[in-house]
């Protein structure tokens, strides 16, 4: 006899991002030699837990809609800006400040995500003295604008502000039972289950 089990899962991306990026934050506190590379990967990867973010924000707020968010998104222009918008449809208090703080440095953060994913040359010239040792050549690559622990920290707290309004907001709209925890303090995933005895 087989007992066939029927499970529903929910995984919350956002969650497992966010714990990765703290990850990254802690070890490059650990490792001052390769911090800057520990710190490239929580930039990047905490911008990603914001996307996650928004895209469970819409998950809980128009599910129909976010089943195939791409094809409703596509041509209209900041696609993040677009879906804060329609969220904003179901949220009326959400106090959203584009010009100021946090959301300005998450736009910020944005900027460099676009730059690494997309991968592209970036070309710099200048003047400089030479010297024997080589040490005239400056890197000016412009990750190096974001690159330190004061900075990493002031924007994962910038993305957790901006998203636990809109979660505060989310809670008087659903009752879905990960809304209970504050942003990015929930766990990985649920699941339920239900069995059904069926002979094999």
């Amino acid at each position: 006899m087989s007992k066939i089990i029927s499970v529903s899962e929910e995984i919350f991306t956002h969650e497992y991002l966010w714990r990765i990026a703290n990850l990254m934050l802690k070890t490059a506190k650990q490792d001052e030699r390769d911090s800057f590379y520990y710190l490239l990967s929580a930039l990047l990867i905490s911008y990603m837990a914001f996307e996650a973010f928004v895209n469970f924000s819409g998950y809980i707020l128009f599910p129909n809609l976010w089943g195939d968010e791409k094809k409703y998104f596509k041509g209209k222009g900041d696609v993040i800006e677009a879906k804060i918008s329609k969220l904003q449809e179901k949220l009326k208090n959400f106090e959203w400040k584009k010009g100021e703080r946090p959301y300005q440095n998450i736009k910020k953060l944005k900027k460099f995500r676009d730059s690494v994913v997309h991968g592209k040359v970036q070309n710099y010239h200048y003047e400089a003295m030479r010297k024997a040792d080589g040490s005239h050549i400056e890197w000016k690559l412009d990750w190096y604008n974001y690159n330190s622990i004061e900075n990493l920290e002031s924007l994962m707290n910038d993305i957790k502000y901006f998203c636990q309004s809109l979660l505060e907001l989310m809670r008087k709209q659903s009752k879905h039972p990960h809304l209970l925890f504050d942003a990015f303090e929930g766990p990985l995933g649920s699941a339920k289950g239900s069995s059904d005895n069926k002979v094999g």
